[in-house]
Formats: structure tokens, sequence, C-alpha cells
């Protein structure tokens, strides 16, 4: 029984790691002004591939994270962030993920639901417009029967913090310097877009497991020790390329 826990336990792990920035769901057109003000400059970024890693264990990303809303200027380089109303402005479409994800065959009847949440405030998600720096805390939720409704990797006291960019990282070892780039420029109605930035980070740690199933923390367990978690900063990284567009609405 404890082995059959394991191997549903790991699935649904490598399930959350592929959707961490979106796995397979079409995205919304671009750009997507929905919920932005009349009078306000809306930002848009979808995010359309890119690649996650953790320890050396790797995988590919695909489209379904958004991040929409309004940015206020406020005398720096860095707007603050308004999302539309009635949300935080991160929008990451759920994914059910069968048994057989990546290999693994042997969850028989069997389904996670994965879903990348702010771990935070929508405050606390900071673009800048000039050089397409996105930070942003996140946190992955797994649900199923078996790991309950709130197993997280990441908590919003102990989120895993993004800091992605289009130049060079300058990571703590053993990681070695990556770089992303900006995309083509394209004017849009009302502003302009980049296409095809890839930004890239490589100096995040990732917290362990909580709340994953029923008793004394025993799936906790056995989802740390598949991912090597927690895992310290300069062991994992991220690259992510995407569109972002900023245009005024008027």
């Amino acid at each position: 029984m404890r082995k059959r826990t394991y191997r549903a336990v790991v699935a649904a792990v490598v399930a959350a790691m592929a959707f961490m920035v979106g796995a397979g769901v079409a995205q919304a057109a671009f750009p997507d002004q929905t919920g932005c003000t009349s009078g306000s400059f809306c930002v848009d970024v979808q995010n359309r591939s890119g690649n996650f890693n953790i320890k050396g264990f790797n995988v590919p990303l695909h489209e379904s994270l958004e991040i929409r809303g309004m940015l206020v200027p406020n005398g720096t380089e860095i707007p603050d962030f308004v999302p539309p109303a009635g949300t935080n402005g991160f929008f990451a479409r759920p994914e059910r993920v069968p048994g057989g994800l990546l290999g693994i065959e042997w969850i028989p009847g069997t389904s996670v639901l994965a879903i990348t949440e702010l771990a935070g405030p929508s405050s606390a998600i900071k673009i800048e417009p000039n050089t397409s720096r996105l930070r942003v805390p996140i946190k992955v939720r797994l649900e199923n029967l078996l790991i309950g409704m709130n197993c997280h990797i990441g908590t919003n006291s102990r989120p895993i913090n993004l800091d992605l960019i289009t130049g060079t990282t300058s990571p703590p070892a053993p990681n070695r310097p990556i770089t992303g780039r900006r995309g083509t420029f394209a004017p849009i109605p009302g502003g302009f877009s980049f296409l095809g930035n890839t930004n890239v980070e490589n100096s995040f740690a990732v917290p362990g497991a909580t709340e994953c199933g029923l008793g004394l923390g025993l799936i906790n367990s056995l989802v740390n020790l598949k991912l090597g978690l927690p895992s310290a900063a300069g062991n994992n990284s991220i690259t992510l390329n995407n569109d972002v567009a900023l245009g005024f609405v008027p």
C-alpha cells in the first residue's frame, strides 16, 4: 500500500511541476485587455513555452499562465500592478492530469488537478515594462483524493520567489549564469508589445511540501524525497518564453 501511495504522489508532483507555468491549454487572444478600465494602461503577459528544473529534475513547460491587469505609475521604474476587479490578476488554468503522464502508467482510474497560485497579494506582482522583468511569488496546489485538496509546494509565507529577467543572471553556485533575450517589438493599438521574450531565473529556492495527505506528514516526506525538497538557491532554474503587451485603454 505504501509503495502504491508513493507512486501516486510522485505522479501528482510531476504533474504539478509541469503545470507551474501551465501545460497544454490554449491561450486567450493576445493582447487581452479584459477587465482593464477606461483610461488605464493595461499589461498582458502570456507564457508560450519554457522549461523548469529542480536539481536536475527537468520538466518542459507549455502554455496557460497569464498575468493581466493595469500598471499605475508611482515615480519608479516598476509601476504598481492593479488587477481586474474581482481577480488577483494571476490566471492559471487548472489542468486535470491522468495517470499516464510522462510515461507513468500505474495509477488506475486516478487523476490529479494541478493549480498554480499567486503566493500573496496582487501587489506582490512586479512588472518592469522597460526591460520585461517580472517578479512574482508562486505556490503550486495539488488536488486529488489521495493527497487531499490543500497539498502545496510553497506557501504564502514561504513562496517560490521568481525574478524573471531578459538579461544575464548572477546565481549562487553551483548554478552558472544563463541569459534571456528581449523579444521582437511590435506596435498594438494604443501601445506596444514584445513577442517572443525569453525570461530566465536560476537563483530561486524551492521549499518543501506541506499539507499533503492524511497522517503525520508521510506524503509530504515522499514528495520531498522525490524532488529533493527543500531545494536551495543555486540548484534550480526556469526559462519562460512569453509575449508581453502594454496598451492604453481609451
